[in-house]
């Protein structure tokens, strides 16, 4: 009803010279999506545009488009495309920030022409099968979405990419999501910090004896990669079954030049309290640049013990390691505990370094930032 009225207000935008334009009708109340009926937005000539960020709105893009060769950045969230996005980049010879974040209408994002300028890249919900770009100088990527085939051609001087999977509740998808980084987007291989989310579902007690079939051949090596942040969700029935952390440590051996590793793990379990305690150090080959370590969500389970040790025998210059018994969630800023007593984990500590001949600290967070001991038990 409102439509006439909003394109006079572009209109006039545009007849401005404005810079930016935002349009965001989303609309109030529960939303999870585009709405069947949404404002079309008009995209005619606007050479003034530098920024343009779209939200509940559909366009139609074509390749005779003109217009927006001054465009840096550019944001479409929740838009439904009639047309080919491709056309849309093709005349955005300026683009330096892309976002595209839950929208409708494509299948694939692929991209056959250079962004020479796009330095940022986010690509986030999106109902696609493969992701293709040619950005020859992106610095920073980040993906939210299923494990699909991703290609950033050229892209040399990345920087820094995030990687958040969805979680899968299928046996054979779980192992193509823990190694997806390494095995399905060897594009980004020459990054220097990545941070990587995953979730994996598990209830099958057989992880200890198909570990060590679960490497295959990797498309690359991470030979720039110095920084790496894992987070990690684990639903299973209970701790001790679930080995598939230690495919981490197989994967370590491809960034030779890593210096830090951060691991967040949160396990969501269907048995009670389950403490290991010790445990034999987990086979890897040696770094010889890995100076810090740092686990959360660290209570002594089987693959987390053998996993750590294993850094400890083989980490040739560690200079610090620590290990945090709390697990912030990564819904809210609350801090949880699975249940085994702090104690006992100072003590393993304790042993474990003098074990290694290597200082193993337990943080303590100060009595603020605590709650309650909590176990998530499910059923």
């Amino acid at each position: 009803m409102d439509s006439d009225i909003l394109n006079r207000w572009i209109c006039f935008a545009t007849a401005s010279k404005a810079k930016i334009i935002d349009v965001n009708l989303w609309p109030k109340g529960n939303y999870v999506g585009p709405t069947k009926q949404v404002h079309h937005f008009p995209l005619e000539d606007r050479p003034f545009i530098q920024c343009l960020f779209l939200t509940n709105v559909s366009i139609k893009p074509h390749f005779d488009i003109c217009g927006f060769t001054t465009l840096r950045s550019l944001r479409l969230h929740c838009i439904q495309i009639i047309g080919d996005l491709s056309g849309l980049l093709l005349n955005c010879s300026s683009l330096e920030d892309l976002e595209v974040i839950a929208c409708l209408g494509v299948t694939d994002l692929s991209i056959p022409h250079q962004l020479h300028k796009l330095r940022n890249l986010l690509i986030s919900n999106m109902r696609i099968q493969m992701v293709e770009f040619h950005v020859p100088n992106l610095s920073h990527f980040e993906y939210k979405g299923t494990a699909i085939p991703i290609m950033l051609h050229g892209c040399s001087r990345l920087q820094k990419a995030t990687l958040n999977f969805h979680q899968t509740w299928l046996e054979e998808d779980n192992n193509k999501v823990r190694g997806h980084v390494f095995h399905g987007i060897s594009s980004v291989s020459s990054v220097k910090v990545l941070h990587v989310h995953a979730n994996i579902c598990t209830n099958f007690p057989v992880w200890s004896s198909q570990v060590h079939t679960l490497i295959t051949r990797l498309a690359c090596m991470f030979l720039k990669l110095s920084h790496l942040t894992y987070e990690i969700i684990i639903f299973t029935r209970g701790p001790n079954s679930h080995s598939g952390l230690l495919q981490l440590s197989q994967y370590l051996a491809f960034a030779p030049q890593l210096e830090t590793l951060e691991l967040d793990m949160i396990y969501h379990v269907s048995v009670g309290r389950c403490w290991r305690g010790e445990g034999v150090s987990y086979r890897m080959r040696r770094h010889d640049h890995l100076k810090t370590v740092y686990m959360s969500g660290f209570r002594c389970y089987q693959a987390q013990v053998e996993l750590l040790c294993g850094i400890l025998e083989m980490g040739a210059v560690l200079e610090q390691v620590a290990i945090e018994p709390m697990v912030r969630l990564p819904y809210s800023g609350d801090l949880m505990n699975l249940g085994i007593p702090r104690n006992e984990i100072c003590e393993w500590a304790h042993r474990t370094s003098e074990r290694f001949g290597k200082a193993i600290t337990v943080v303590e967070r100060p009595p603020a930032q605590c709650c309650i001991p909590l176990l998530l038990v499910s059923g």
